[in-house]
């Protein structure tokens, strides 16, 4: 790709510590301090003035219409009433949808400049409350017929996400021993990420998330889902069928959290001396037949790789959202990817998955990570409910080795 004046490249990216649901009565944080902690910190690092930004994307899952009123709450008192601001629901990619729409916004000329953001609030805002029961819905046949899935795709749009991950082990011979030994590699990749530090660039150091929440304990990773010891994980019993191979041992944490991706034109960053972490190559939605929603990432990040002009060979690393083990275990092993290339530093298996979050999360983590290893091409995704998948391709040109998050 060669540079352009109208590129969008990224020049701040931050992120809350991912930290474990907490229940009533204990408090947790709100969705308008994780906001506002990732917006002023974004823009602080890169020491834009409010006035510089010129439009916000949200992602957001959970927050219903009340998600567009703590946006706009969150941007008031970080920007000003001058900035606008909306929100964007792509269920799991939610936090990806938002970066991709900024860069859109850009690369189209419409703005110089904006902040894309994604965040959760999974304590207050729950999947109970926000979803209904929906349709009664079975367990997979393994009728491998595509026709069949296309047929009954409206039926199993409402498949819960637990029964689509039994799905997908069941479809595709995934063991429940495999499931595991990539459950325990996440958190041991974690964990080592976190010993070496190498997730200081990305961190606020200081976050609502963090500090005041009560399930944060002395001692543990401010990402507190991360487990040294997972010796318990082969023992848990299935948590969606009792004759499944899905526990909460190989599945991902519920979580809050959230993360911000500074935007603007090549142009623009470049006349402001500012520096160009990534730049943002190409973005692509696939869909795939609901009831194993979870191998969204093996057609999405052809889709991606293919508008880029590149292919799976040419990307150093790559950073896919572990919904579950069964999931994220078929799609690199489909697309053939060299497990030293994935989640590198653990994935949501271990740190979580807030969902309106992850997607903006992945893309801080990969382009922190990439300029901690002077470059290269990244590639993030995820499956998303309802059936489908999504993926971005990213450069990363070079880092501020000055720059502290």
């Amino acid at each position: 790709m060669m540079p352009s004046p109208n590129d969008a490249v990224i020049v701040s990216i931050c992120r809350t510590p991912l930290t474990r649901r907490v229940k009533p009565p204990s408090p947790s944080p709100t969705s308008e301090t994780l906001l506002t902690s990732v917006i002023s910190s974004s823009i602080s690092r890169c020491n834009l003035p409010p006035s510089s930004i010129q439009d916000v994307c949200i992602g957001n899952v959970l927050g219903g219409s009340a998600a567009a009123v703590t946006a706009r709450v969150a941007v008031i008192k970080t920007l000003g009433y001058k900035v606008p601001v909306r929100t964007t629901n792509r269920q799991c990619a939610s936090g990806l949808q938002a970066v991709s729409d900024v860069a859109c916004l850009i690369r189209s000329g419409q703005i110089e400049c904006g902040l894309a953001v994604g965040y959760e609030c999974m304590s207050t805002n729950t999947m109970e409350n926000s979803f209904g029961d929906g349709p009664d819905v079975e367990e997979d046949d393994g009728d491998d017929d595509e026709a069949n899935f296309e047929s009954e795709s409206l039926d199993a749009i409402m498949t819960p996400m637990g029964q689509t991950s039994e799905n997908v082990a069941a479809k595709f011979d995934i063991s429940r021993e495999e499931q595991d030994a990539f459950s325990v590699s996440s958190h041991r990749k974690a964990a080592a990420a976190w010993d070496e530090r190498r997730f200081d660039y990305e961190l606020i150091p200081s976050s609502p998330s963090s500090p005041n929440n009560p399930s944060i304990k002395k001692g543990s990773f401010p990402d507190n889902g991360i487990r040294r010891d997972t010796s318990r994980i082969p023992t848990l019993p299935p948590a969606f069928s009792s004759t499944g191979t899905t526990t909460a041992g190989n599945s991902s944490q519920i979580t809050d959290g959230a993360a911000c991706v500074c935007l603007m034109s090549r142009r623009m960053a470049e006349s402001r001396n500012l520096p160009i972490l990534a730049a943002f190559v190409s973005y692509a939605v696939t869909g795939v037949p609901p009831r194993i929603m979870g191998i969204g990432p093996a057609t999405a990040i052809p889709a991606a790789l293919k508008v880029a002009g590149k292919e799976v060979s040419d990307v150093d690393l790559f950073e896919i959202n572990e919904a579950f083990a069964s999931q994220a275990k078929y799609c690199v092993d489909f697309l053939k990817i060299p497990e030293e290339k994935v989640n590198v530093n653990g994935g949501a298996i271990a740190m979580g998955h807030p969902l309106g979050c992850t997607g903006a999360r992945l893309v801080v983590t990969l382009v922190a990570e990439l300029g901690r290893r002077g470059g290269g091409l990244g590639v993030v995704s995820m499956c998303v409910g309802t059936g489908m998948g999504a993926a971005c391709v990213l450069k990363v040109e070079r880092r501020n080795a000055k720059s502290k998050l």
